[in-house]
């Protein structure tokens, strides 16, 4: 006789090994023009002068938002409440990390493998600037998935 154990592994962790590190009393930039919510996944870059962050959107911007630095943590933010006012309280991790990658979201069709630097010397993906600052991310598969 044998005994099958079986997980119910229908969710994975975003955060899958590090510490994840998290800084909790960030803001993130009024944006007028937004139109959808900030979920939680997304990938962000700071703008230089203020350091509130932005969700990183562009590979060639010249304030800072072209280098992504961290993932928000946090509930979904609508598009409404972004319109309004910066808001505060943001949690965003920021190294120390293997996330999930098929949780991750980047927006304005941007990928891992999007070039960022291109015209200077510090030219990388957007994958290799995540690990540069100790945020690796991974896919997964679903232990159940090699159940017999």
């Amino acid at each position: 006789m044998s005994v099958q154990s079986r997980l119910n592994n229908a969710v994975i962790a975003f955060i899958l090994a590090g510490l994840g590190l998290n800084k909790t009393d960030q803001i993130l930039l009024t944006d007028a023009g937004r139109t959808t919510p900030l979920v939680f996944g997304t990938l962000l870059a700071k703008v230089a002068a203020t350091q509130k962050w932005v969700p990183f959107i562009s590979e060639t911007a010249t304030d800072g938002t072209a280098s992504p630095q961290g993932i928000y943590i946090g509930a979904d933010i609508t598009a409404a409440d972004i319109v309004a006012g910066d808001i505060t309280d943001l949690s965003v991790l920021t190294g120390d990390a293997v996330v999930d990658v098929n949780q991750l979201v980047i927006e304005n069709s941007k990928t891992l493998d999007t070039i960022i630097g291109v015209t200077s010397v510090n030219a990388r993906t957007v994958r290799d600037q995540l690990a540069f600052r100790g945020i690796f991310a991974e896919d997964t598969v679903n232990i159940s998935s090699f159940e017999n």
